[in-house]
């Protein structure tokens, strides 16, 4: 019998690496913040290392992406890409075009949003892309 409650959205963030600077604490909070909107999320990362990767939730899906750089990810983030499915893809500018190549590779009907550093306003950004949240 099918379920009548709808899936989570499924939202991935892009992270070129987990460095304890502004941008990367903000991404951090919007991921703790759609988490608690009952979204499911997953971090995406180069190199899975850094500091804060400790302040992330045990609920929030960690990924490794085994890379020296973002820019040699593309390939590697397309395969997560297809693999999960996620209905949203958010990086930061710097690395969009990462994304946006990585969602062609993935051919993924996913929707990219480019993150702005500033975790309310993204997650705005994010609830205006996302096809249920609207």
């Amino acid at each position: 019998m099918p379920s009548i409650t709808p899936a989570p959205l499924v939202v991935t963030l892009f992270l070129p690496d987990l460095a304890d600077r502004p941008d990367r604490r903000s991404a951090i909070a919007l991921a703790h913040g759609l988490l608690r909107a009952a979204a499911a999320v997953d971090v995406v990362a180069p190199m899975g290392g850094g500091p804060l990767r400790a302040a992330l939730a045990p609920a929030i899906g960690q990924i490794d992406l085994a890379k020296r750089h973002a820019a040699t990810s593309a390939l590697a983030l397309a395969r997560v890409l297809a693999e999960r499915r996620p209905a949203l893809l958010a990086t930061p500018r710097e690395v969009a075009w990462v994304g946006r190549l990585s969602l062609w590779l993935a051919r993924s009907s996913a929707r990219l949003v480019v993150l702005e550093g500033d975790a309310e306003a993204d997650l705005s950004a994010i609830r205006a892309a996302a096809p249920r949240w609207g």
